[in-house]
């Protein structure tokens, strides 16, 4: 038996067949596969995802052993059962079976570990729950279910904060976190926080998201919004609109360029948007702040 496999290889171990699945969306730390299983007497090797998963169909009577003895509970439709990331585990029930496997990734559950806890995690173990009545552990397993299934606008943002979700919830009520020692808090030193705005200079035409940014640092979203807002005294959001308006400034007195085009290269969602922006922060509009460098470069020099 392996050491561990994915979840891409359950159905070497577990007959049955696929129904669904995320395979080709591109998710990140998270993978969704939904199955109808046959009868079963198996020991399936540790998996290197921890697994949410979600009973699809009529009540069933399941049976597992992850350690030395044997748990027995009645899995229902919308029951949830749980298994810890790298767990060994023997399963058995006697009837066909229509489940949603969600299986979040050791990093992800980690990160969001350490934006929620504030401390370096070294480990998350999931309870040994065979099944639990949940009914907003079920609710995010459908949603994530739903959209692999038929995938909508903005599905990776969608399912990405779904899954944070998903990963708050289960290390709040079904979790074990061991902590490293004497690790500090991560902060932003000023090759870090130079880093960071380069990147934020060099993108600003595209969509900047703060798990962008995050994912750029090594960090999770929440710790690297603490750890910006330490460093800078702002808001990383506040940060990147803050910079959008001064290229905007500087694009206004410097091209004659049309205004559609400079709210594009300043990664404003349309020219409407600029406008409503630069209004709020400067008290005046893209036309009048071009008229304004229009008329400083033609007045007379004293």
């Amino acid at each position: 038996m392996p050491d561990s496999i994915t979840p891409y290889q359950i159905p070497q171990w577990v007959p049955g067949r696929l129904l669904s699945g995320s395979d080709a969306l591109g998710w990140q730390g998270l993978i969704q596969r939904s199955y109808q299983l046959r009868a079963v007497d198996v020991v399936v090797p540790p998996v290197d995802h921890f697994a949410i998963m979600l009973q699809c169909s009529g009540s069933v009577e399941l049976q597992r052993r992850t350690g030395r003895h044997w748990v027995r509970e009645r899995y229902a439709a919308d029951d949830v059962s749980l298994l810890s990331v790298a767990q060994e585990s023997h399963w058995r029930w006697a009837d066909t079976l229509d489940v949603s496997h969600v299986y979040l990734s050791r990093t992800l559950l980690t990160k969001v570990a350490e934006d929620v806890a504030d401390r370096s995690v070294a480990s998350v173990t999931l309870h040994d729950v065979l099944v639990t009545t949940d009914p907003l552990l079920a609710s995010l397993a459908k949603a994530i279910t739903a959209e692999a299934a038929a995938p909508g606008l903005g599905g990776s943002l969608y399912v990405e904060a779904l899954a944070t979700q998903m990963a708050v919830h289960l290390l709040r009520r079904y979790s074990t976190l061991d902590y490293r020692r004497d690790v500090p808090r991560p902060k932003f030193d000023g090759p870090r926080l130079r880093t960071v705005q380069a990147y934020v200079e060099a993108h600003l035409h595209e969509s900047l998201s703060i798990a962008r940014l995050a994912e750029q640092m090594g960090m999770g979203p929440w710790a690297f919004s603490r750890a910006f807002k330490e460093a800078t005294g702002c808001p990383a959001h506040q940060y990147i609109v803050g910079s959008r308006i001064k290229r905007a400034q500087s694009l206004l007195a410097e091209a004659d360029l049309p205004l559609r085009d400079i709210a594009v290269q300043c990664g404003f969602s349309d020219q409407a948007h600029m406008t409503r922006l630069l209004k709020s922060a400067l008290g005046v509009t893209p036309r009048q702040l071009r008229q304004r460098a229009a008329d400083f470069e033609t007045a007379p020099s004293r």
